[in-house]
């Protein structure tokens, strides 16, 4: 017996493929899945997913927190972004990599924030000076 895993990023599908087995992690700890397991919802933490594909190889997908849904042998992962690799080391340098990406784009929107609201507070003190 199988399951099907798809992991699903806003604005793309990141892997969709069939498995036998999976690891993940939400707030009450480390939790895996096989077939025949009973269908369930539940919000991950950011975590490493592990799986192990129907040849036996396994494989790796970080995860930014998400959800997971399981119905009926088919895994529904949704989360903010993902990488996928087949070797550990592998998901690390990945996942390090889209972890500073967004670093990157937060710090550059907080600059862009800042600077709204000091350009906000400057036309509010002239507003208060007429």
């Amino acid at each position: 017996m199988t399951l099907s895993l798809e992991i699903i990023a806003p604005n793309h599908v990141i892997m969709q493929g069939t498995i036998v087995a999976l690891q993940a992690a939400d707030a009450s700890g480390r939790f895996g899945i096989r077939p025949g397991h009973e269908n369930f919802l539940t919000v991950l933490v950011p975590c490493v997913l592990r799986f192990r594909r129907e040849d036996g190889r396994e494989a790796f997908a970080a995860v930014d927190g998400g959800v997971l849904l399981l119905e009926d042998d088919k895994i529904s992962v949704t989360t903010r972004d993902a990488v996928v690799a087949d070797h550990l080391h592998e998901v690390a340098d990945r996942a390090a990599a889209m972890l500073n990406a967004r670093k990157d784009k937060e710090q550059a929107a907080r600059a862009g924030f800042d600077e709204l609201e000091l350009s906000l507070l400057r036309e509010l003190r002239k507003a208060d000076q007429r």
